[in-house]
């Protein structure tokens, strides 16, 4: 904590431009208050030259599900040494002591073309790119530079409206009712024990971490829903709307994070894919996007209209053990909530 001015100095130098990344409220959560960090030991490593931060590497700590098993990993979220310090081994050196005195599992998704050799010569093996999705809606204000026309922004809207979902087309079935969730309790608990059972491999979604991540997260509002048969919670998905733009409404919002039982999942996840478009079109947002590694819910974004899109984050692995199920992509189950697309996406209120 000795260094934590010096850190938070040191940041508007590596990433200018990006003003979030240097904001102590945002860096106090993001490394103090994560329900896994424990005081006195800060999942964060800094090269200095003298007394100037020049490099780091920060991490989310996180809880892993590997088959039956739960193991503690560092997410890499900022991997970063200045220009000038580049090619004098830093970055390999930041990494050794984050493997030696905190973990040997490791896991990156999004990284740059100055890390990525790094993270590479280090043990980190590339595993592909988690999957992208977008679905058009509003495609007057999707664009900043429609929107700010207003008539074309209006006809562009008016002649899309047949591609349209139907509002009334969106009601989940009668059996089922879907609710704006205001905290993360132990039914969030109860449906990752169930839902977790489909995936080998997957960031463990407790109540704690999930009231981390979307409700203490400084500068943002999230919205989530909850699918509901009766009292029980069978699956949520997770809404972050952008702030409006030149024509007064979001051009994009996302679903950062969507999750459903494991027992006849198709029905929860249809009606927490309508829930979504429900929620946002009501707002005219101008698009959706999903960024997310799940066959099942990959199908089920196409036949909801959605088209996948090149531009996604590459995943990367590094682990000592259990390789060959977790160099396996096929065993992940991954959302945009377990990217730093998410974590650094700018602040919404």
């Amino acid at each position: 904590m000795s260094d934590r001015e010096a850190v938070l100095a040191f940041l508007p130098q590596a990433y200018p431009g990006e003003a979030l990344k240097g904001d102590p409220a945002f860096w106090a959560w993001h490394f103090l208050e994560n329900p896994y960090a424990e005081p006195g030991n800060i999942p964060l490593w800094i090269v200095k030259d003298g007394e100037t931060v020049v490099g780091q590497m920060a991490t989310i700590p996180v809880d892993i599900k590997v088959n039956e098993n739960v193991r503690r990993a560092l997410w890499i979220i900022d991997f970063i040494v200045l220009p000038e310090y580049r090619g004098q081994g830093l970055g390999k050196r930041l990494m050794i002591p984050a493997r030696e005195t905190y973990s040997t599992t490791m896991i990156v998704l999004g990284y740059n073309e100055q890390s990525g050799p790094v993270l590479r010569s280090q043990g980190l093996s590339d595993r592909g790119f988690i999957r992208r999705y977008h679905k058009l809606l509003y495609p007057g204000d999707s664009t900043k530079e429609i929107a700010r026309l207003g008539p074309v922004r209006g006809l562009a809207n008016f002649a899309f409206a047949p591609l349209r979902p139907r509002l009334r087309d969106l009601a989940p079935p009668a059996n089922a009712e879907v609710r704006e969730i205001k905290e993360f309790d132990e039914s969030f608990d109860q449906l990752w024990q169930d839902a977790s059972t489909q995936w080998p491999c997957a960031i463990i979604r407790s109540s704690r971490f999930l009231d981390w991540q979307y409700r203490q997260q400084p500068g943002k509002k999230f919205d989530v829903l909850g699918y509901y048969e009766g009292d029980r919670l069978c699956g949520y998905v997770v809404l972050f709307v952008r702030k409006p733009g030149p024509g007064g409404v979001p051009n994009k919002a996302a679903i950062t994070d969507i999750c459903y039982r494991a027992k006849d999942p198709e029905p929860v996840i249809d009606g927490l894919i309508k829930a979504a478009l429900k929620f946002v079109m009501v707002r005219h947002v101008g698009g959706l996007v999903i960024d997310v590694l799940d066959k099942r819910l990959e199908r089920a974004f196409e036949r909801h209209g959605f088209w996948r899109i090149k531009n996604a984050p590459p995943f990367m692995v590094g682990t000592l053990s259990d390789q060959e199920l977790m160099f396996n992509l096929d065993n992940w189950f991954l959302t945009r909530g377990d990217s730093d697309v998410s974590i650094f996406e700018e602040p919404n209120i």
